[in-house]
């Protein structure tokens, strides 16, 4: 007989939340036998359920400005300011991010330039994390051929809508 290992037991029980096992399909038909929240979609089917936390909704969007014309949209911040996007975690527990753009004194890096936490990249350029350090990337539409420099490609970032040419 082969012993039992205590690793998976351990797993289990270290988890917070709740795993929901009626959310995998165990009760296909939605009969009686199932739990109310089984027959009536349950948790998603993803087979975890916080019960501390309601559905946040979707995150804030706060545009006070264009990214696509990032000095022009922030004539009215002062002179030097520029257009840049944002993403600010949650205030508190349960909450969404807010993300959107915002004017900000300019800097004057550009693509692949280091940027420190304050961020002092040039107008239509976002503070990246990289691998190693923080960089400077030109902001792009994700959904036009050809945004970036050649040698580049525009990908997502973790603002929602916004693409840097990495």
């Amino acid at each position: 007989m082969r012993p039992i290992s205590a690793l998976p037991i351990l797993a289990l029980v270290a988890c917070g939340g709740v795993v929901d096992p009626y959310a995998s399909g165990a009760y296909d038909d939605g009969g009686a036998d199932a739990p109310a929240h089984a027959r009536d979609g349950g948790s998603g089917g993803n087979g975890y359920h916080d019960p501390n936390c309601p559905d946040a909704g979707p995150p804030r969007v706060l545009n006070e400005c264009d990214t696509a014309d990032p000095i022009n949209s922030c004539k009215s911040a002062g002179p030097n300011a520029g257009c840049y996007p944002f993403v600010m975690p949650p205030a508190a527990a349960c909450e969404s991010e807010t993300y959107g753009t915002t004017c900000l004194p300019a800097g004057s890096g550009t693509q692949g330039v280091a940027c420190g936490s304050g961020g002092n990249c040039a107008p239509g350029y976002v503070c990246l994390i990289t691998g190693g350090d923080t960089q400077c990337a030109k902001l792009c539409n994700i959904n036009a051929k050809q945004s970036c420099p050649p040698g580049f490609v525009c990908g997502p970032i973790d603002i929602p809508g916004f693409g840097a040419c990495l």
